[in-house]
């Protein structure tokens, strides 16, 4: 008799609680939708019932991104207080946009003057560029979207994707960790018209942290097509090799690894790079460390002495060697540490024992940086975009709470004020 008179205490207990779960759900409905305007702006619409009137609407949004822990953004949009409230909030994104096929993930928090309170399921949208009718080719890890083409075309671009993640598995052990999205615009003036800030230079953009590459690309221009491409995704793979919440990692290697998967230096950087061995003017390895010089000829002349120095890198010390440093980067040593720890020599021992590979002597004096930088990459008609290298307020805050919270998977409450 006690025992049944347990299980039936159990069964109304459990009753009572499914009972209130269910009259708090009844007492709020909703319905959610978004409107995206690619690139300038995302719209979450939100329109809600109760049996009382609701008293605060909020929305939550967190994107899909490569980052040290999971920022949710809080926005509470305007509405008048009812039992019925149709509102609305718009991501202004003209100060700075997400790529093509960036996925938002979102949902809707709504409570009522009962007490009751709703969370809806997180929804996903995907910030697509829906001006094109886009077609998609998927191999391994990597999509390919393009919309002017025939599949031919299109099938030889990600073929040489292929390819470029095979050599650098080959040759440096680096790979994806990540899947990888590749948008294919049809010209690189379609490329700018989607990006809200672009260069009148601007052939092809890596969004690193997002896994997302998106390059201008002409049907008659294939040949360029693949070596950008093998380019930017070299970006991406490097990014996702070395990310940390710390530090990057020298230009030269960013963009000698970049160089080096395009295959054999063109002959216009390798005119400039034997001129600058035969007179002995070539620019330090310190200097090559950070931005880039804004003159045409030493951008060019940086970007092929990139490619030498990995090139020595690979040839003279091996694959593992070069895998290992991309691993010590990962964990945020300074430039000198990583080069110490994995080859013993430091950036100026770097110099010393590239330019002894090449017939010349160590540098007798310190090398004068080189005063006028331009933005890294931007020379070679590709754009990198991460946080990192931006000192967004957004980084600040992640890097903040890898200090004091390494074991919280989400960083929640970034308000924002809304209206409707």
């Amino acid at each position: 008799m006690k025992r049944l008179s347990v299980l039936i205490l159990v069964f109304l207990l459990c009753f009572t609680i499914a009972s209130s779960y269910s009259q708090a759900q009844e007492a709020i409905s909703a319905t959610c939708s978004t409107e995206a305007e690619f690139p300038t702006s995302l719209t979450f619409n939100l329109t809600a019932k109760s049996s009382a009137n609701i008293t605060r609407v909020i929305l939550n949004y967190k994107i899909d991104k490569i980052t040290t822990v999971t920022v949710i953004s809080e926005v509470e949009p305007d509405f008048d207080i009812g039992k019925a409230v149709d509102t609305s909030w718009t991501w202004d994104m003209r100060m700075s946009s997400l790529p093509p096929g960036a996925e938002v993930q979102y949902r809707w928090r709504i409570e009522d003057a009962s007490g009751h309170e709703l969370k809806t399921e997180w929804k996903t949208v995907r910030f697509d560029d829906e001006h094109y009718s886009w077609k998609s080719l998927t191999e391994d890890e990597i999509t390919l979207h393009w919309y002017k083409g025939d599949q031919s075309f299109a099938q030889e671009l990600l073929d040489a994707a292929i390819d470029t993640l095979e050599k650098l598995t080959q040759y440096t052990g680096a790979s994806l960790e990540k899947s990888v999205d590749i948008y294919i615009y049809a010209s690189t003036s379609a490329l700018r018209d989607a990006l809200v800030y672009s260069q009148d230079w601007t052939g092809g953009v890596a969004f690193t942290e997002y896994g997302i590459l998106a390059i201008g690309i002409e049907t008659s221009n294939l040949t360029w097509g693949k070596r950008v491409t093998a380019h930017e995704l070299t970006h991406l793979v490097t990014y996702q090799m070395t990310y940390n919440p710390y530090g990057d990692i020298p230009n030269w290697l960013n963009e000698g690894l970049s160089m080096y998967a395009e295959g054999e230096l063109e002959m216009s950087f390798r005119l400039l790079l034997n001129e600058a061995i035969s007179k002995d003017s070539l620019i330090s390895v310190q200097s090559l460390s950070s931005s880039f010089p804004s003159d045409a000829n030493e951008a060019r002349l940086s970007y092929a002495q990139s490619y030498s120095i990995v090139e020595f890198l690979i040839d003279e010390y091996g694959r593992e060697k070069m895998l290992n440093l991309l691993n010590v980067f990962k964990y945020g040593s300074t430039y000198d540490d990583a080069l110490l720890t994995v080859y013993g020599f430091d950036t100026n021992g770097l110099d010393d024992a590239w330019r002894l590979s090449l017939g010349l002597e160590p540098r007798e004096t310190s090398a004068t940086p080189v005063p006028a930088t331009t933005p890294k990459t931007g020379f070679l008609e590709c754009n990198v975009i991460s946080t990192k290298s931006s000192n967004s307020g957004l980084l600040w805050v992640g890097g903040l709470g890898i200090l004091l919270l390494p074991a919280i998977g989400e960083m929640v409450r970034l308000k924002r004020r809304g209206k409707k």
